[in-house]
């Protein structure tokens, strides 16, 4: 495991050299940017087919954020954040929550989001991966 690490860490390096930082953290971005959207697409895919998703405003809300660096990663963020608090109802839905009487709720599309991001793991690493090549 180690060998393949500090064989992805050479190659990194060489990319660097060869294209220049700033090209290749372009490059890496817009492959990251590429995987997000196919998992938020899966994400917003199972938020519709969902039973009790109501309007469908959730999953059309679904988008991937700007690519940052968070503890030394390159990453992107799956969101909610059309002008409302959606996030919120979101996080109702997908964990349950107590009503204004005390009881607990589950609705129906409980965890929808959680195992949609867990079925697109190896699609969004497929597409990274693809969309490096093409460009490297």
């Amino acid at each position: 495991m180690r060998a393949k690490l500090k064989g992805e860490q050479d190659l990194m390096k060489q990319l660097e050299k060869r294209l220049g930082k700033r090209k290749m953290l372009r490059i890496t971005d817009d492959a990251l940017i590429a995987g997000g959207n196919k998992v938020a697409s899966i994400i917003e895919k199972d938020m519709f087919s969902a039973r009790g998703q109501g309007t469908g405003k959730s999953a059309r809300a679904t988008s991937v954020s700007k690519p940052e660096t968070i503890a030394g990663t390159r990453t992107v963020k799956i969101h909610w954040n059309d002008g409302s608090e959606r996030f919120r109802i979101i996080h109702l839905n997908e964990y349950g929550h107590f009503d204004k009487a005390g009881k607990w709720v589950n609705p129906t599309s409980k965890g929808v989001i959680e195992n949609a991001m867990r079925q697109g793991r190896e699609t969004y690493f497929a597409t990274v991966k693809s969309e490096l090549a093409k460009r490297v």
